[in-house]
């Protein structure tokens, strides 16, 4: 069934004033003062709380990445979903309830704030390697949420070619108009203005949305095409016949390549304990029990939803054989087996993944720069209003700079975010780890976390023998943790009062 219909416009459109009606209430409530626009008053429930991190922390590699990695791989792909669902539940028993209670007692907005004032960093050294990391490898993420969005468009084929034409007519030859351009820019300009109006209040209330939508998307549809596809046994017969049956082994490479797939997909769970824009929702959750229960919420979240994007893919895999890119699976099926209105909701889904993400970290990323570098390095007084349309003015900057580099259409989502996942996971989950359970950890060990973990990564992305047989995040994360503790015991004696 085709999806040029008015029908789907109606729904998506419909989807994203929502957003912007939820922007318009987050002014009215929470951009007065500078610390509800960045932090919401610290007034987010658990619903609120799980959703809305669940959901910024996946993206749109869950809608479109990890159902790919299920196309291609076959059924060694679920110890992709495996990983995550374990770095969830790691957050919901060691992280989310001492992170709470820290950045509590230090009244911390930030996640800089809590590491300078919890390590006593009177130099603000930690601030600004910490906020450089996190804006650099943030805006990385957003470009890759918003290739996300033009891929979206483009599998669907939900613009008219009239309307393309017109477009290109319009722009002349600025640039080239198609519907990934479309996709990309749609995804920009509502992400970055229901952001402007309503800051991080509405960030978190949009992205509980879009978590919803994500979980009920993601458990119906793989029942429906498993339907589709002729039941169980026709999809196994598929999957065995294209040697993608084997859950130990990988297709094409020995043992030790399909450990080192095993252990890479393991390690993406690695990432979650110090994700920036998701250890803020920890910072800004009501309270303590409402902390705990926002954990145990989003682990169950990842586990529907994960399994259901991969398996997602492996039965497209018998629907669709011969796709050119597996990561327009989804795309594909919703334009090819669903009624029009049904498709605008995946559609809106598939967007909700991105805009989750992205609006997290442009949200955040500008934080960083107003909040943690300028604002706190310079000791201006500034009146909190102003402060509140400077961190405007850097959500435009940012959300223009992304648009601009994902207009480009770099092809590979799973790989461009576990780039920058990597790095942020290997500077910031060793250090919210060790500031949390050493009491010998110190300001020069958190310093070491920061260098160390983003180098590794680097030097092993970029060296093919090394990150052909390991995900990088891995010897990062290993590396950096005992870069922390050693340096931390080189240094300084003194041991801290912790909070758990």
């Amino acid at each position: 069934m085709g999806v040029h219909s008015s029908a789907v416009f109606i729904t998506f459109v419909v989807y994203l004033i929502a957003l912007l009606v939820i922007g318009y209430i987050g002014d009215k409530k929470f951009s007065k003062s500078y610390e509800d626009f960045v932090s919401a008053g610290k007034s987010l429930g658990a619903i609120v709380t799980a959703l809305s991190a669940a959901a910024s922390s996946e993206s749109a590699w869950v809608m479109l990445g990890l159902s790919g990695l299920g196309y291609k791989m076959g059924t060694i792909a679920y110890w992709a979903a495996i990983g995550c669902v374990l770095g969830f539940a790691a957050n919901w028993f060691f992280i989310i309830k001492p992170v709470r209670r820290l950045s509590g007692k230090l009244n911390s907005l930030t996640v800089a704030d809590m590491i300078e004032d919890a390590l006593n960093d009177r130099k603000k050294v930690l601030r600004i390697v910490s906020s450089v990391i996190i804006v650099f490898f943030m805006t990385v993420y957003v470009i890759s949420q918003f290739i996300g969005a033009g891929k979206t468009f483009s599998g669907m084929e939900i613009i008219p070619q009239s309307m393309v034409n017109s477009l290109q007519h319009f722009v002349g030859n600025t640039f080239t108009v198609n519907e990934y351009t479309l996709g990309v820019i749609i995804g920009a300009v509502i992400i970055g203005a229901y952001i402007l109006m309503g800051g991080y209040a509405a960030v978190c209330w949009t992205d509980a949305l879009q978590g919803f939508l994500m979980v009920f998307i993601l458990v119906i549809l793989p029942f429906y095409a498993l339907f589709q596809a002729g039941g169980i046994g026709n999809v196994v017969d598929v999957l065995k016949q294209n040697g993608l049956f084997s859950f130990w082994s990988l297709k094409g490479a020995g043992l030790w390549g399909s450990v080192g797939f095993i252990l890479g997909q393991l390690g993406i769970g690695l990432g979650y304990q110090g994700m920036p824009h998701v250890v803020v929702r920890f910072i800004t959750v009501e309270n303590e029990e409402e902390a705990v229960k926002s954990g145990m919420i989003s682990t169950f979240w990842a586990l529907f939803v994960l399994f259901g994007s991969v398996s997602l893919g492996i039965i497209g895999r018998a629907l669709f054989p011969e796709l050119a890119d597996p990561e327009y699976v989804l795309p594909k099926f919703t334009s090819t087996y669903l009624h029009p209105v049904l498709a605008g909701i995946v559609l809106s889904a598939i967007t909700a993944a991105i805009m989750s993400t992205a609006d997290s970290q442009l949200m955040y990323a500008a934080t960083a720069l107003v909040n943690d570098l300028w604002l706190k390095l310079t000791n201006k007084e500034v009146k909190r209003e102003k402060l509140v349309i400077i961190t405007r003015a850097v959500i435009v900057a940012i959300t223009l700079f992304a648009m601009i580099f994902a207009l480009k259409n770099i092809k590979v989502i799973y790989s461009f975010v576990l780039y920058a996942w990597g790095a942020l996971g290997a500077a910031f989950s060793p250090l919210i780890i060790l500031l949390l359970y050493d009491k010998k950890f110190n300001k020069w060990g958190a310093l070491a976390n920061l260098i160390v973990g983003p180098v590794v990564v680097i030097v092993w992305k970029n060296i093919p023998a090394l990150s052909s047989a390991l995900y990088e995040l891995i010897p990062a994360f290993l590396l950096s943790l005992i870069a922390g503790i050693v340096v931390s015991r080189l240094t300084s004696n003194e041991e801290r009062e912790l909070v758990i």
